[in-house]
């Protein structure tokens, strides 16, 4: 009995029978073609002692060699039968024979295609052991991908939700924006109904009567997510509404379905007026407040079952469903397979930044001077507006954000530093001219201007400004930071790399023949992107260009984002396409023309969607997780 485990999964095991090695004397001896037993005799001993006799004194050519002359005086009969048995010595069965942990050493060696198309369909026994989680799962590790356990987990414990009760909860959230606007103008009677509707489907989700059986679903994730966004509706009701909140009758109402929900809303009952902006509490508080089965810890999941959700057994991954998955997903970023999903006028305005996260929470900067939060439904066909902050002056150019921290720079020459908890600004900081483009690590915020000045300050000391770096001769555009490097780029046609410990500059790139727009950096490799149309891409420790991307676009290159690991290079330029290279070669994938029908100003991606932003007020999602139904947990 073969057993074979591993610490890091718990409870994962498995066993199997195997048969041991043969022998030597097995090794050398001749099944008969008949199944009764040999009967030896004095022949066959002379037979043997001349065989061993030949083998120690002669050289296994000579032996070979031998052998055959041998065969080629043998009737043919005899030959025949020779035959069968030297083939079944050539088809000795190494998967059968060997232990399994030799067995599965083995075939790890082999290319994963050729296990899925060949070594599967050898035997029932092959199948069996090339069907194992633990040599998948070593395949799947060898290329380096991962995947997160904990939405696995999450996936798991989740029951499948009906499409219609996701509809109704969709179609009451839209219900509750206009009870609450008509609340606010004095009529109370929708706002009560609205909320007694919530409280129903809660209590109809809470008692499991909207649930199917058969696991976890992406739409199970859609629907709270949806329900996360009625929760800010009712935030902002608490907000812009105190008379709806105060009411005796709605009041008591409203209270009851937030109860059922688990969520305290900061300000009810607090009478001073509340912030302009249209949420308190952040996506992620008002997300783990509304389900806490959700990201609570495995310990706590089965306390919270008593309060009426039933505790789901986490399934074992499948490893081999795992592999093939990320390598369909590869494929369809080579091959172009995709879906693409657009959403007009989500700004009033041009749309010049964004950030999302595996989240699927989207934050997106526009000329309208107001930040937006979304949430990006699992399967990406949907967007769902959370929440929209108003703290700027003029253009929202650039902003990042973290779990708890959104930070915003703008035309208006400032730096705002949100608190996503309260949805206020706790930090206003001060350049001389329009902020391009900003960057923060846990220690470390930069700043880069019009205004050519990259101011540094300390996140870790409550944003004290540190000091400031002046080399470029123009408006600094874009920045990158990996830990203490810093990588500027300019109009003055310079990429310059700074140390913040030393607060030097400690190369200049100079071989644009233009302003550079944009770049990104991963601590080894720079790719900028600029107004002479070309991409190039740089190794950062030599400061040599490895690659020239000539004429990439047609028109300025506004964006670029890469990622090693998956070898793919994305950009978006001017001329309003977006466009897949491979990074190893700045080979041309593909390109998307009628994504935007204006300038693309921004793009991220992640293992399975691009996401961009453009001078046509529209959001876009590239999405390549077609019919991959857990490519969100790829990382």
């Amino acid at each position: 009995m073969a057993v074979l485990s591993d610490p890091s999964d718990e409870g994962y095991c498995f066993s199997m029978q195997t048969t041991p090695l043969p022998s030597r004397a097995a090794k050398h001896a001749i099944t008969p073609a008949s199944s009764a037993p040999p009967t030896t005799t004095h022949k066959d001993h002379a037979i043997d002692s001349l065989a061993r006799a030949l083998e120690q004194s002669l050289a296994p050519q000579a032996c070979a060699h031998l052998a055959l002359e041998l065969l080629a005086h043998v009737p043919v009969e005899m030959l025949r039968h020779a035959v069968q048995e030297l083939n079944q010595r050539l088809r000795w069965d190494f998967i059968d024979k060997l232990p399994l942990e030799i067995s599965l050493r083995i075939l790890q060696f082999l290319p994963a295609t050729d296990i899925a198309s060949s070594v599967l369909l050898v035997s029932k026994r092959w199948h069996a052991v090339a069907s194992q989680p633990y040599l998948w799962r070593q395949l799947y590790r060898a290329q380096g991908w991962r995947f997160d356990r904990q939405r696995w987990e999450l996936y798991c414990s989740f029951p499948r939700i009906a499409d219609a009760s996701q509809s109704l909860l969709l179609r009451s959230v839209s219900q509750m924006a206009d009870a609450f606007s008509s609340a606010s103008s004095g009529t109370l009677a929708p706002a009560v109904a609205s909320l007694s509707k919530l409280q129903s489907l809660e209590r109809e989700f809470c008692a499991g009567n909207a649930l199917l059986d058969g696991g976890a679903s992406q739409s199970a994730m859609d629907s709270l997510a949806t329900a996360t966004a009625a929760a800010m509706s009712l935030n902002a009701a608490a907000r812009a509404s105190p008379r709806l909140l105060h009411h005796s009758h709605v009041q008591g109402d409203s209270l009851g379905a937030l109860r059922l929900l688990g969520i305290r809303l900061p300000g009810i009952g607090d009478r001073s007026p509340g912030p302009s902006n249209r949420m308190c509490g952040s996506p992620q508080r008002l997300a783990q407040q509304l389900c806490p089965l959700q990201l609570a810890p495995a310990q706590s999941r089965q306390k919270a079952s008593s309060a009426g959700h039933r505790a789901r057994r986490i399934q074992a991954v499948d490893w081999q469903d795992m592999y093939l998955q990320h390598h369909c997903l590869l494929e369809n970023w080579r091959k172009g397979r995709c879906r693409v999903d657009r959403w007009e006028a989500a700004h009033s305005e041009s749309i010049y930044s964004l950030q999302f996260g595996r989240d699927n929470w989207l934050y997106t900067g526009s000329r309208d001077n107001s930040v937006r939060i979304w949430h990006m439904s699992e399967t990406g066909s949907q967007i769902t507006p959370l929440a929209t902050l108003q703290g700027h002056t003029g253009s929202v150019l650039t902003l990042q954000a973290d779990e708890s921290t959104l930070i915003t720079g703008s035309s208006d020459a400032t730096v705002c530093v949100w608190d996503l908890d309260s949805c206020t600004v706790r930090h206003r900081l001060q350049h001389d001219d329009a902020v391009l483009s900003l960057r923060f690590t846990d220690r470390w915020l930069v700043t880069a201007s019009k205004d050519r000045m990259l101011h540094v300050w300390r996140r870790d000391q409550d944003y004290a400004h540190a000091f400031d770096l002046a080399g470029h001769a123009v408006a600094i555009n874009a920045i990158s930071l990996h830990g203490d490097v810093l990588v500027s780029a300019s109009g003055d046609r310079t990429i310059k790399l700074w140390n913040l410990t030393t607060r030097t500059c400690v190369q200049t790139l100079d071989e644009h023949t233009r302003g550079v727009a944009t770049l990104d950096f991963d601590g080894m490799y720079i790719v900028s992107g600029s107004s002479d149309r070309s991409i190039r891409i740089w190794n950062a420790r030599s400061g040599k260009c490895e690659r020239t991307i000539a004429n990439a676009h047609s028109d300025l290159v506004r964006t670029v984002m890469f990622d090693r690991s998956m070898d793919v290079l994305v950009s978006g330029s001017y001329d309003e396409t977006i466009k897949v290279w491979t990074f190893s070669t700045g080979c041309l994938l593909y390109k998307f023309r009628n994504v935007h029908t204006s300038r693309v100003f921004k793009l991220m991606f992640d293992r399975s969607r691009i996401v961009s932003c453009s001078h046509d007020r529209s959001v876009a999602v590239i999405d390549f997780a077609v019919n991959l139904p857990h490519a969100r947990l790829l990382l």
